[in-house]
């Protein structure tokens, strides 16, 4: 297959210097890579030297003026056809009778048209958008952009020259574009290590488990900056709620310290009061033995009376007080305990799409999972279907993105009723989402697919008084044996762009 890009031209230009052991000189490589991409190398310009041609060209008359401005031009567009008009139209139109100017050869100059401002400029903006994503650390990528844009804003252009510029920073581009691929893959890789070993020294917090996921889920390309808002909102929600805990949690604590703090207090004073009762008790028994009368008998009696009493109302006081911090120690461990249930729960959500209450790719994996675990003890293989919303960029533009995420939730409702209890639904990012259909062939599938296709033609999704129709293209495939789900991904996808390629709205199975 031969060469495309220029990072592949350049490769294979470097094998044949290898294979014919020529240095490599650049004059070498240029040849080379010209014979690999099939194109002419341009004629040798000597660009310093004209300059300081130019520089001494006099220009005291108007036609002298005007020929250096011409030449100074030529010169500036590396452009020898121009540089050569200058020339003979110069001498031509001085020349003297006595020494008559010599006739050129005729030389058919062949003007290239320039191209449009409008295209040039479009050009221009691209060359300059393109350095922020591939970084401006390469001085020389930044170089070459800026005579490119420099050249692109002449009024005329020579084109083999523009076609030239625009070759060397193509090429140059495409190795700072890898790198920069390669820096943000090891980054992201650096990133889910350090998620990994934070949930590997916390494996008790289930909290901080479910943030993680979140964050490891996110990290996942294609990255996005809507996904990143939406597991940025989730970590949010999941920090508040962990600080709401936190505090029930340590009001309950302090309840129950209080509680366990008063319960032994008043077990002290029962003690202390027990025994000061039986003290009296003991000293009226001892009086009663004496009493010869009961006018000497009705005091001690009146006395230890009184003394129950006593002690009954303490003891009503105490359990009373036992009682009613017993009840709010249960309370505070109510609260805790449901908090500690509503974080289970928003973890849980680690696991689902926000936007869309489908699973998002952490769950698809999971599911994605269990099904190929069945499938592998004996059950039939699943089949999954990648869908993509037909034209969902011309909908956001013209709707705009909230109204976009509107389309996405009615997407996603009208598959969730349409679909078998046993599919699973998930967003695989952006306008794209995933079924899964367990123990189904792949001609069932492909009718559920069609007829959640038909659903969709019937539940139109309402925009104010507009009714809207979403049709999506879809690629059905069914599992091998031993096949992994990145694989079966990357076969739905072509399938899928089949579907696309084929009119759009329709369901092709590989």
């Amino acid at each position: 297959m031969p060469a495309s890009t220029p990072q592949e031209i350049a490769r294979e230009a470097v094998k044949r210097l290898a294979a014919r052991k020529l240095p490599p000189t650049p004059e070498n490589f240029q040849a080379t890579y010209h014979e690999v991409a099939g194109t002419k190398p341009l004629r040798p310009f000597p660009l310093e030297n004209l300059r300081h041609i130019g520089a001494m060209l006099p220009d005291r008359t108007p036609a002298q003026i005007r020929f250096k401005a011409q030449f100074g031009k030529a010169v500036t567009q590396h452009s020898w056809e121009d540089l050569e008009k200058a020339l003979v139209n110069h001498l031509k139109n001085h020349s003297t009778p006595e020494t008559p100017a010599p006739v050129p050869t005729a030389v058919p100059v062949v003007e290239e048209h320039s191209l449009p401002a409008d295209l040039r400029e479009q050009v221009a903006r691209i060359v300059n958008f393109s350095l922020p994503a591939v970084g401006n650390d390469d001085t020389k990528v930044v170089e070459l952009a800026e005579e490119l844009v420099a050249y692109l804003k002449l009024d005329s252009l020579h084109l083999p020259t523009l076609r030239k510029m625009m070759a060397d920073f193509a090429f140059r581009l495409s190795f700072v574009a890898e790198e920069q691929q390669h820096i943000r893959e090891t980054l992201l890789g650096l990133l889910h290590t350090v998620f990994e070993n934070i949930g590997a020294i916390t494996p008790e917090n289930p909290w901080l488990q479910g943030q993680m996921e979140a964050l490891m889920q996110a990290t996942q390309p294609p990255l996005s900056t809507r996904r990143l808002e939406d597991v940025e909102r989730r970590l949010k929600g999941l920090i508040v709620k962990q600080i709401e805990a936190k505090e029930q949690t340590l009001a309950a604590q302090q309840v129950m310290k209080e509680t366990l703090s008063t319960f032994l207090q008043r077990l002290s004073q029962t003690a202390d009061s027990s025994e000061h009762y039986q003290q009296q008790f003991e000293a009226c028994a001892q009086r009663l033995e004496h009493a010869r009368s009961l006018a000497e008998m009705a005091p001690v009696v009146q006395e230890a009376i009184q003394s129950a009493r006593s002690l009954a109302l303490d003891s009503r006081r105490t359990g009373e007080e036992l009682s009613s911090l017993r009840q709010r120690a249960e309370e505070a461990e109510q609260e805790a305990q449901r908090l500690r249930d509503e974080l289970d729960r928003m973890s849980e959500m680690a696991r689902h799409d926000l936007l869309t209450g489908t699973l998002n790719r952490k769950g698809m994996a999971e599911v994605a999972a269990r099904e190929m675990s069945r499938a592998d003890r004996g059950a039939s293989q699943p089949c999954l279907a990648l869908l993509d919303i037909d034209d969902f960029k011309r909908l956001n533009d013209r709707l705009g993105h909230l109204k976009g995420d509107n389309a996405l939730q009615h997407l996603a409702r009208v598959a969730k009723t349409s679909l078998r209890p046993q599919d699973a639904v998930a967003r695989f990012g952006g306008e794209e989402f995933v079924i899964i259909l367990p123990d189904t062939s792949i001609t069932e599938a492909v009718e559920v697919i069609t007829r959640l296709q038909r659903e969709l033609s019937k539940q139109l999704f309402l925009e104010g008084d507009e009714h809207i129709l979403i049709t999506f293209s879809a690629g059905v495939v069914q599992r091998r044996d031993g096949e992994s789900i990145e694989s079966m991904l990357n076969r739905a996808d072509q399938a899928m762009y089949a579907a696309k390629r084929q009119g759009k709205n329709r369901v092709v199975a590989a």
